[in-house]
């Protein structure tokens, strides 16, 4: 079947005629408003697609795509010239693409190509809008087989940007084409099966990106083992799965990363049984690897520059690198933390795993004159002093200040968490007095809080990381119910990250983490190559902070529980965080003396009241909070986001 390459005039039928319900905003509209609608209606997108992907991709229907499409489009409508404008219209360009393969429509293909073309009309000299023409020639080519159209958009993507690394693999496309028509007399040829081996398939990639830093995941149906390496010219990391093969729906895709040091993620089946991804990369100052097991997945942390070194890197980017057919080199090159790769490669090496290299603990927000509290006070700034144990790290002889928390309520969706004897649920228990600290810290110290989530959804526990990372925070703390196999377990204690022997510690990192306990012991091997002293030290001593005030209040106004402690276990949520980390378990919900406590909310707001204080004694000891330079209404709009850009479309 062959299609008109006929351009759509500019909005007719692609994205307004189906937006005129939703009232965009008047014209007369001042510029932040419009930027913070746009924001608003992109952090409630991306919500919608972390719902959607935690999904079976048999129990998505129609009407779920739909309804995400039209929430990106949202996002252009109310403001054009918002930053992620043009990485929404990219993402509803990519769900058409998913949908014409997932239910096998050359009509929902044809709408990529109709809105990959209104990307390039409104915004011409992005980088997204050269990736877009490419894209367009590639669906006209695998999805729709029209030779004619691929032809005639390699063509047109050679003379627009004759020197850009894809360039090449667009002439040798249109070499393919000729050849192919020429042997078949331009009849359709059967598409090449993949292997049906039962090799474990690459299902989905998914991607957060923040200014300077992105994590990419790639979930696998089971273990694989990878090679990975950074290659120059172009500079790109490539990581090949050993033994997969690549999902149909990702077959030939790329996804947009707009921040200045990643460009984009280009995904294809290099063998018969080894799955390459690419990353072109612009500029970075490090990258790490590192498997999560049940399900299986690959976790990439990428971090670049500061911001203001990559616009300067993105605004002087020369084009993207050569594509998967062209790399013919293997991973010669072990991975490399430093920004440019060696002179010279050594030969590859197989790997189950790689460690996250150090990070820095805290944000870069240094100490400062007393600044007014929301309320007209002034938060004094003083010398921080040591640690509980006694250590000056590197946190404190710098003066950082706590500027911006994020506060994470475990479990959601249909992730319940301990289930109580009467069926009160830990999701419920936590999200209430996760948005009670919130006001709390919002309302009492004046720092900035974002929420993970803010309402019952699920989110991926390497997601929930990705979130603190991208936004910069400076301190993450993830609440908990604890759950015990003896009814008369009861009792406060917190968590921070680190490898642990003790076997109760082990059990409360399984039942988080949603995996076994031979798993937990594949975690701990990675924990201890995580050469975070620094952090961990900080994260410490911020749950020593915590587990005191939670246990001293409630003991209080119970008299009941114990002090369990501070303990340290490998959790998934916390692995690869930038800050201080903790999980605090807050009572025990499998007791049913706790549980009946737990119903109150007098007794959530004491729970909130007291994670509240040991917030505030911990950013004491570093000299205090500093106050979220930001209005209210603005503070309520960016705790309705989720992670900036995670998407598996």
């Amino acid at each position: 079947m062959r299609s008109s390459n006929r351009k759509v005039p500019l909005g007719l039928v692609l994205l307004l005629a189906s937006l005129l319900a939703f009232l965009p905003l008047s014209p007369s509209a001042d510029a932040a408003t419009r930027r913070q609608r746009a924001e608003k209606a992109y952090n409630n997108a991306q919500r919608l697609s972390a719902t959607l992907n935690s999904r079976p991709e048999s129990a998505r229907k129609k009407d779920d795509y739909a309804k995400l499409i039209r929430a990106f489009k949202l996002v252009h409508i109310y403001d054009p010239a918002y930053s992620k404008a043009p990485v929404a219209l990219s993402i509803v360009a990519e769900v058409y693409s998913e949908m014409g393969r997932r239910f096998s429509s050359d009509e929902y293909h044809r709408r990529a190509i109709q809105a990959y073309q209104y990307l390039i009309e409104q915004y011409p000299g992005g980088s997204l809008s050269r990736d877009a023409l490419f894209t367009i020639a590639e669906i006209y080519r695998s999805d729709l087989d029209d030779a004619e159209n691929a032809r005639k958009a390699f063509e047109d993507f050679v003379e627009k940007f004759p020197r850009s690394a894809q360039a090449a693999e667009a002439r040798e496309k249109i070499k393919q084409i000729d050849r192919r028509v020429a042997e078949q007399a331009a009849a359709k040829a059967p598409k090449p099966e993949r292997p049906t081996t039962g090799l474990p398939e690459v299902t989905a990639l998914r991607r957060w990106v923040g200014p300077s830093y992105t994590r990419i995941v790639i979930n696998v149906e089971g273990e694989v083992k990878f090679d990975t390496a950074r290659l120059p010219n172009p500079d790109r990391i490539v990581l090949d799965l050993l033994n997969s093969h690549l999902s149909s729906a990702l077959v030939g895709k790329t996804f947009p990363v707009e921040n200045g040091f990643l460009r984009q993620v280009r995904v294809g089946q290099f063998q018969p049984n080894v799955t390459r991804v690419v990353l072109d990369v612009e500029k970075i100052e490090d990258y790490s690897v590192f498997t999560l097991p049940n399900p299986f997945r690959l976790v990439i942390d990428i971090n670049g520059p500061p911001p203001e070194v990559a616009e300067k890197t993105a605004q002087g980017s020369k084009g993207a690198p050569a594509a998967l057919a062209e790399e013919k080199e293997t991973a010669e090159s072990r991975q490399s933390a430093t920004p440019k790769p060696a002179p010279e490669e050594p030969a590859k090496k197989e790997m189950t795993a790689v460690s996250p290299p150090a990070l820095p603990p805290t944000g870069t927000r240094k100490a400062g004159p007393a600044v007014p509290t929301p309320g007209g006070t002034a938060t004094p700034t003083k010398p921080p002093s040591p640690t509980e144990a006694g250590a000056r790290t590197l946190t404190r002889a710098l003066g950082l200040k706590i500027a911006r928390i994020v506060i994470d309520p475990g479990h959601g969706g249909h992730d319940t968490g301990t289930i109580g004897p009467t069926g009160l649920m830990e999701k419920d228990v936590v999200l209430d007095v996760a948005l009670k600290l919130k006001n709390l810290i919002e309302e009492k110290a004046g720092a900035e809080v974002i929420m993970t989530r803010s309402d019952d959804t699920f989110i991926p526990l390497e997601e929930r990381t990705a979130i603190a990372n991208e936004k910069g925070a400076d301190l993450f703390i993830s609440i908990h119910a604890n759950a015990s196999r003896d009814k008369r377990a009861r009792g406060i204690e917190t968590y921070f990250l680190n490898f642990s022997s003790n076997p109760e510690a082990l059990e409360v990192a399984a039942r988080e983490n949603a995996t076994t306990q031979e798993s937990v012991h594949q975690l701990q091997n990675l924990i201890k190559k995580i050469a975070l002293t620094e952090k961990i030290e900080e994260s410490q001593d911020f749950a020593t902070h915590v587990q005191r005030e939670v246990y001293s209040r409630l003991r209080k106004t119970t008299g009941a529980g114990k002090d369990r402690g501070v303990k340290k276990a490998p959790f998934v949520v916390l692995i690869g965080a930038n800050m201080p980390s903790i999980l605090a378990e807050i009572s025990f919900l499998t007791n049913p003396q706790d549980e009946r406590l737990l119903k109150k909310t007098a007794h959530r707001d004491r729970i909130a009241e007291a994670l509240y204080r040991g917030v505030e004694h911990y950013a004491s000891s570093l000299g205090g909070i500093k106050v979220a330079e930001r209005t209210r209404d603005s503070a309520t709009s960016s705790l309705e986001s989720s992670p900036a850009s995670a998407s598996n479309f």
